[in-house]
């Protein structure tokens, strides 16, 4: 550890460490914790944050020998210990758990404890270190068992394992270990390269955060051999990076697995300054984070305090980011603010939602963010009879309660789309309903709007809302869609609601009663563009006025289709040019 880490260091210590509550061995978070068992209790007492803790305390020494040794004990009590149990070398994420709730648990606690041991190893009292490196071997035990059939998808999940069971094979001297973590990796990159990143945490700020300093450990690990493993795992850090510095310092458009309900711009994470696009400031100067941060500090040192910085990115610019198969992320940044969608959500089948996970309540599959002021996105909005459900969602409202309905059946909720450059057309379809509501509505939400707001028509007399800022303009439009009791695509009405600073655009699929809604599909769709340096109201309605949409719904002849299983059809024009079209075969959702 360097001097500017170590001052970093005191410094997270002071702000954060030091103001932690730590009980029998345990941080008190002071709050419930965020599994089934643990969100019923007050006060939860957490590993992770324990785990951090001591590395900190140790290194910077305030904690003293035999305190710290009970803090181990406290953690080490977490662990599975039970030789027969299909979870032994697992860790439960609080002491108030009776069960594994989260299985991620093990790598989160033993990420510190690995890195302190790989890096500040003559810190380690020697009394700590024999129950340190059992806790380790049982959890090396843990990581070989769930590489055996990996789930490739996870990456967060799947890469931390694989990099913890590195660590821990080098720390004690496992062979055995170090092979199994070696062949986990030549076959995640093989899957990386042959099919993609999964569900898609390759556009997610706060995953590649885990997955960076997971793979820095694998590195850390592999050193001194040098081999085309170390050099591969590099290039791959090097891809994730590139595609950090693309974007800016602003929240990615598109987002797959993020928290950023309330549309903050401009999210918070060592990942900036790692991709080179902040010059080098003060150690007073720099992001914070929370005391977890530690661990990244450390592990990217050389990274984080680099003189030169990366010049101006070019705008406009474009990205496609492939995340799996032929599903990937378009990416459009210009002078005033920037547009993005996935093409196909979920990116894999079976992630969007079930009863305890799924993707649906923390994604952004199409999002726009504007500068100076916020992102905003798409949002199913259901009422269920006793609670508004939303997807995305804020992380406390949709954590323990994630699908879009409380039943635990779903429709096959799925969105096709296409861009280009700054042209987006959506559709987004919610197939085999079979559920209670007394409302469904697919939204256009934007978090504190303070802009001017009106309708124009188009050249065709489509009805667009203009969204004005300072220095640019958002106009969106309905495409055809199906409502609930109707088969014929029509277009549909676009309410527009404030609620507070919250301006909502509705498309209202359903309205009513709280019934048991039966139907073979619903959808919507949008035409969204966003028009840079369009600076007042005059100048967007002009554009509107040019813009028109051409929308057909037909049957191939080439296999059986009702209504609402006709292809479909729709093209945004500006004058005769085309901006871009997007073509839905219901058949292939």
């Amino acid at each position: 550890m360097n001097k500017q880490t170590a001052q970093i260091w005191q410094m997270l210590w002071e702000k954060f460490g030091s103001q932690l509550i730590v009980e029998e061995g345990l941080v008190n978070l002071g709050r419930p914790g965020h599994t089934i068992e643990a969100s019923k209790v007050q006060e939860a007492h957490e590993g992770r944050s324990t785990a951090s803790y001591y590395v900190v305390a140790m290194a910077l020494g305030v904690l003293d020998e035999e305190e710290g040794l009970r803090i181990l004990e406290a953690l080490s009590e977490l662990q599975i210990t039970d030789e027969s149990s299909k979870y032994f070398g697992a860790f439960r994420w609080y002491r108030e758990e009776n069960r594994i709730n989260d299985s991620n648990a093990a790598f989160f606690i033993l990420m510190p404890l690995v890195v302190m041991r790989l890096c500040l190893n003559e810190l380690i009292p020697a009394t700590h270190r024999k129950l340190l490196d059992q806790m380790l071997i049982r959890g090396a035990v843990w990581f070989e068992h769930e590489l055996k059939e990996p789930i490739l998808y996870y990456s967060n999940k799947i890469v931390s394992d694989g990099a913890l069971l590195l660590g821990i094979s080098r720390i004690c001297g496992l062979e055995k270990c170090r092979q199994a973590g070696t062949e986990f990796f030549e076959r995640w990159l093989a899957y990386t390269s042959r099919r993609g990143w999964g569900w898609g945490e390759n556009i997610s700020l706060i995953y590649i955060g885990v997955i960076m300093n997971a793979l820095q450990i694998a590195n850390i690990s592999l050193e001194g051999d040098r081999c085309k493993l170390w050099e591969r795992l590099h290039s791959v850090m090097d891809e994730v990076t590139d595609y950090v510095r693309f974007h800016g310092g602003y929240e990615f458009v598109p987002s797959i697995r993020s928290y950023n309900f309330h549309g903050e711009l401009h999210p918070v994470s060592l990942l900036w300054r790692i991709a080179g696009i902040e010059s080098k400031q003060s150690s007073e100067e720099l992001p914070l984070g929370n005391l977890e941060s530690c661990i990244t500090y450390l592990l990217f040192e050389d990274n984080l305090q680099k003189e030169e910085s990366i010049c101006e990115l070019p705008i406009p610019r474009t990205r496609i980011e492939r995340i799996m198969d032929s599903c990937h992320a378009h990416t459009w940044v210009g002078a005033t603010g920037r547009i993005g969608s996935v093409n196909r959500f979920p990116a894999i089948n079976g992630s969007y939602q079930f009863p305890s996970w799924g993707l649906g309540w923390q994604s952004y599959p199409v999002s726009l963010a504007v500068n100076g002021h916020q992102v905003s996105f798409l949002c199913w909005h259901v009422h269920e009879g006793e609670h508004v459900r939303t997807h995305p969602a804020a992380y406390k409202d949709a954590y323990l309660r994630p699908a879009l309905f409380r039943e635990d059946w779903f429709p096959d909720i799925q969105l096709r789309s296409v861009q280009r450059d700054n042209a987006v057309l959506v559709v987004r379809s919610m197939s085999r309903l079979h559920n209670e509501a007394s409302e469904i509505a697919d939204e256009w939400i934007v978090n504190r709007w303070a802009g001017e707001q009106q309708t124009a028509l188009g050249a065709d007399g489509r009805e667009w809302t203009i969204l004005q800022y300072p220095r640019s303009a958002v106009l969106i439009a309905p495409l055809i869609g199906i409502g609930f009791g109707e088969n014929v695509r029509r277009v549909p009405a676009l309410q527009s609601v404030m609620n507070g600073d919250m301006l909502r655009l509705r498309q209202v699929l359903y309205a009513g009663e709280t019934k048991l809604l039966q139907q073979p599909r619903l959808e919507s769709g949008w035409a969204i563009y966003y028009a840079d340096g369009v600076d007042s109201l005059s100048q967007a309605t002009e554009l509107a006025a040019r813009l028109r949409l051409e929308e057909t719904s037909y049957k191939d002849g080439e296999v059986p289709r009702t209504e609402y299983t006709e292809i479909r059809s729709v093209s945004l024009l500006d004058g005769d040019m085309k901006l871009a079209e997007l073509v839905v075969d219901p058949h292939l959702d």
